[in-house]
């Protein structure tokens, strides 16, 4: 992860983290198939630390989501390498085994904002998730890739990272998985 931060996913490679790690430049391959596998690990990681870092907020329900969405965000910042590679296109195409966590993730989020606890969940609105997952998104984007221009006052990241917008969607367009 520390390589990851320093030089991005598209730098890293399997052999340079063999000869940092002092192994041989085979070892990695006995425990990844290839890179795109290797990065796989690191983002299932990923949603593991974030996971962690957000269940204690889940138990509140909604009213646990602002605190959901600063942590989300300090991650974020914290980690901004492995959050690109957490939302990367990648996502798409990784196998079952490699999405527990992000799965959890999100439906630790649902369960949140329905009001449900734990990833027990089995129905939930989507359009809310993904409203109020596509709201911090955008939020962490602007900030961790300084997107924002700085001929304006800066935001209150911290206030808008615990403000979730209205989701009032009309219930013809909610869905549910």
């Amino acid at each position: 992860m520390e390589a990851l931060e320093k030089e991005g996913s598209d730098e890293l490679s399997l052999r340079l983290l063999s000869e940092r790690a002092g192994v041989s430049k085979t070892a990695p391959y006995r425990h990844f198939a290839d890179k795109e596998d290797f990065l796989g690990a690191l983002a299932d990681e990923g949603f593991r630390l974030l996971y962690t870092a957000l269940e204690g907020f889940a138990e509140e329900g909604p009213a646990g989501v602002p605190a959901m969405g600063r942590t989300y965000m300090d991650f974020a910042v914290a980690h901004p390498a492995l959050y690109r590679l957490m939302t990367s296109t990648l996502i798409c195409t990784l196998p079952d085994d490699r999405m527990t966590w992000a799965r959890l993730s999100l439906r630790l989020l649902a369960g949140s904002l329905s009001g449900a606890t734990g990833e027990a969940v089995e129905e939930f609105d989507t359009d809310a998730t993904a409203a109020a997952w596509a709201y911090i998104h955008g939020l962490v984007l602007l900030r961790i890739d300084g997107l924002f221009p700085d001929w304006l006052k800066a935001p209150d990241w911290d206030r808008l990272a615990t403000t979730l917008p209205n989701l009032a969607i009309p219930s013809e367009g909610r869905g549910a998985t």
